[in-house]
């Protein structure tokens, strides 16, 4: 005949720790889902940033290249090409940014280069005219609220691209 102990004491005690560790669980689990949001909106960001550079490429010389010449951008319209095209397509993004697209595209440092050398912005060496962006997105993360952070973080991403012949 065995007979069943029990240890006074030490009822309940799964119970308070189930009870202590779920809310920390539970906070873990919502910086987690955070992070991931933040990674999400961050590929995003920078497919638009990197598709705003390729798109201010084709700001391209056509007399300079009728002539037989390397290829040449016009500044100006690569600069004008990039700041709409990331205006456009960041407007995609809705209440996940607290700013306007057109005033993150209006700030954004663009900056077309049409000689081999560093770029100034991304600092890698490049060997043909490239544009290169640096944006400040102002974004609304709301599962950080859930920690007691504050909701919105700032993502400064970097692109550029270069026009080849």
């Amino acid at each position: 005949m065995t007979r069943s102990r029990t240890r006074t004491g030490e009822r309940g005690q799964v119970a308070v720790y189930a009870i202590l560790l779920f809310p920390l669980l539970m906070l873990v689990l919502g910086l987690v889902l955070a992070v991931g949001s933040i990674e999400g909106l961050r590929t995003r960001i920078r497919a638009q940033l990197d598709m705003a550079a390729l798109t201010a490429t084709q700001a391209l010389d056509i007399d300079a290249l009728a002539r037989g010449g390397a290829p040449v951008l016009d500044a100006a319209t690569a600069d004008a090409l990039a700041r709409e095209y990331l205006a456009r397509n960041l407007a995609a993004l809705g209440d996940q940014i607290v700013t306007s697209p057109t005033s993150i595209a209006g700030a954004a440092d663009v900056v077309v280069t049409n000689t081999p050398g560093l770029d100034p912005i991304t600092g890698a060496s490049n060997t043909a005219p490239t544009v290169s962006i640096r944006i400040r997105v102002p974004a609304r993360i709301p599962l950080l609220g859930l920690a007691g952070l504050d909701t919105t973080v700032e993502l400064t991403l970097t692109g550029s691209a270069a026009a080849r012949s």
